[in-house]
Formats: C-alpha cells, structure tokens, sequence
C-alpha cells in the first residue's frame, strides 16, 4: 500500500523532465565554456608579442581614447616565391605604416598613414627583437623602420613625429592580408578603369567596382605603377579606399557582433602577425573590436601625414602636422572635400559631394566655427564612396 505522501506518476515524471533539462543546460554551459577556454588559449598560442616598454593599458577598462599602430611589412621570409623569397630582396621595410586614434568619447577616429618615401631624423630606438640601441640619423627613409629595429623602432619613428606614446601595435605579413581578405569575404573597390600592373600582378579588366579578396587584394595594396599617377602617395589613396571599403563591409555586416567571424579574424590576425605585449590579450582584441563597431562611418576619417616634396622624395610638412594633429588631440572634426582627395581616387558620385567628417548640426559647431584644415591635406571619410584612378 502507498504512502500519503507519495508523488503521483505525473509529478515524477514531470521532475525527470526537469532534471535531464538542467543537466543538459549544465552540459551546454560547460562545453561552451570550454570552448571559449580553448578559444582565448588557442589565440594566446598564435601570438609572436614584442614589448614596446610603453605603460601597459587595457582597453577592456580603459573608457578613454587610445591609439593603434598598424605596420604592414614587405618581408619575404615565409611569404612564398611569388613575392622574391630567396631573391634579391632581403630584410623588412615597413612600406604601410597607420596610425589609429580614437577618442575618449569612442564616437570619432581618424587613420594616418605615413608614406614609405618621407624622409625623416630618425630618433634612437631599441630593436625588440636583439634589445640593442639604434642609434639615430638624419635624412632616413620613413621605411627602414623596421629593418633598423623591428616594429619598436617603427612605434618609435611614429612617436618622434606625432608626439603620441604608442602602446598598442601589430605587424602583419603578405600571408596574413591574403588570408583576412579571404575571412572577410573580399572588400568592394570601385575602379574608374582598367587596370594592368605587372610589377604588383593586379589586373582589373573594366571600370566598375570588385570585391578584391586574396592574391589579388594584396597585388592591389601593393600596386603603385598601376593607380594615380604611379607614386606611393596614389598608393596610399588608394589604399584609403580599401580601408573605407572594409570598414563598411564590416559595419554593413555587423561582424564585430559575428563571434565565429570575428574569432575566424583574431585567429588569421595572430597567427600571421606580431602584437605588441599589451595587444596581444584576447580581452584586449576584443574591447577593441567592440568599440570599432560603434565607430560613426562619417567620423571615421582617414589621412596621409602632411608632406612637402624633396626631388624624388617628400619631408614633413612640420606646421601642418602640427595643426592636424592638434585638431585630432581637440577631437575636432575633419572636414575634407574634393579638393582633399589626392592623387589616386575620385568620387564616385561626382566631385561636389563633400568628404570628411561633417559636422553635425546637433553635436558639432557649425561651419563657420570648424577649426581651418591645413593645406594639402588628402584623405576620406569611411563613408564616402570613391574610386581609384587608374595609373
């Protein structure tokens, strides 16, 4: 006979049901903690780190504005023989060097980007690899940074002429824009025409816009003889074009919220890279990630360092420098127009569309109060669409 106390044969079956469920919850959570355990492990795994000896900061506490060198090396080692490996190109030059600010508000950045060819007084630097001192010198190419020193002497030839302390950098390969060109799915280019350039190996057949993904992403990176009017300043142009792309894609495709994208992204970036020791924290990578996903597109500007020419060479136009840079340290916004386009792009609505970033009427001062712009100044807003002159 059964006790009064006893469950009826639906109660008890209703608590199996519910016991399965919270083991299968537990099981769930577990597996997804391993997951995300083995994730951050494999990424740390991939990371070759330099120590910049800067103040360590991390961004996943840091609500202030920060700055991100980014390096893109022309080293062959490891690149293959379609780029000269064990050719007659030996050692490393920093041929893309960028400068990312963001501001203390995260709702404004700006990109500079340093051309290969500017001749500066290079500052003493210590290699990160060796830890020996470079000494300095006058009247060196802007691109031997690294083949002096590494990427800590390439932070150190950016600090010498923004003034910026730089704690956060990367260097990444031929490889690794092979393959997050490939991750991101290609990056849409417009071209205003046909394009054959047998020195980078780009072909683009017709005028129209690409999605430029893989070999032929980097050939067009790369290409100089092929855009503008054949120098590195039409490359930078162009290249500005390739980053306002991106940055639309990604935005456009909410992938920084893609958490199998943006691991595919973080695990391509470490493994063909070289961080800085405070950028390599996966917790780091990823506030970053979050705060570029909220970045306004028509406050994202990027722009080529001033520049005045020397024969076949350009300096610093040092009084412009100084009033770009002052602008970006107020967080005021740059306003570009046509005129500010440079040597390898146009609109692709025409040229009496402004670019830049506009001030709005709500959050900014209006026209007549924006701070003057320098002279000379080229670049675009990541929200103007533009496209490449052929050369």
């Amino acid at each position: 006979m059964s006790s009064s106390h006893a469950e009826a044969p639906g109660t008890r079956t209703r608590r199996r049901i519910w016991v399965r469920v919270l083991i299968a919850v537990i099981v769930v959570l577990a597996i997804a903690a391993l997951a995300a355990g083995i994730a951050v492990a494999r990424l740390s795994a991939n990371v070759t780190t330099v120590d910049l000896g800067a103040d360590e900061e991390t961004v996943a506490d840091y609500s202030g504005s920060f700055d991100l060198l980014l390096v893109g090396s022309d080293g062959r080692d490891g690149q293959g023989e379609q780029y000269g490996e064990g050719g007659d190109v030996s050692g490393a030059r920093n041929d893309v060097t960028l400068m990312l600010h963001v501001n203390e508000a995260h709702d404004r950045a700006t990109v500079i980007s340093f051309p290969r060819d500017l001749l500066i007084d290079f500052p003493d630097c210590t290699d990160t690899e060796t830890g020996r001192t470079v000494h300095g010198a006058s009247g060196v190419q802007f691109n031997e940074a690294l083949d002096r020193g590494g990427l800590g002497c390439a932070a150190s030839a950016v600090e010498s002429l923004t003034g910026t302390e730089v704690s956060y950098a990367a260097e990444i390969s031929f490889q690794g824009v092979i393959e997050l060109s490939h991750t991101v799915g290609g990056v849409p280019v417009c071209f205003e025409g046909a394009i054959d350039d047998p020195h980078s190996g780009l072909v683009i057949p017709d005028a129209g816009t690409y999605d430029l993904e893989g070999e032929q992403a980097l050939a067009f990176l790369r290409s100089r003889h092929g855009v503008g009017d054949g120098s590195d300043l039409a490359r930078i142009s162009s290249q500005q074009v390739f980053m306002a792309g991106l940055v639309r894609k990604l935005q456009d495709e909410a992938t920084f919220t893609d958490l199998v994208t943006l691991y595919s992204i973080a695990d391509v970036a470490t493994k063909n890279s070289t961080l800085s020791t405070d950028l390599a924290d996966p917790l780091t990578m990823v506030s970053m990630g979050k705060t570029l996903a909220g970045l306004p597109l028509d406050a994202t500007t990027f722009v080529t360092y001033p520049y005045l020419p020397a024969d076949n060479r350009v300096v610093p136009d040092e009084a412009a420098a100084a009033q770009l840079l002052e602008l970006i340290d107020a967080d005021e916004p740059i306003v570009l127009d046509a005129s500010n386009l440079g040597r390898g792009r146009t609109l692709e609505d025409g040229p009496d569309d402004a670019v830049g970033s506009v001030p709005d009427a709500e959050t900014d001062a209006p026209d007549s109060e924006v701070a003057a712009l320098p002279e000379h100044i080229d670049g675009q807003s990541a929200d103007e669409r533009t496209c490449v002159i052929p050369y």
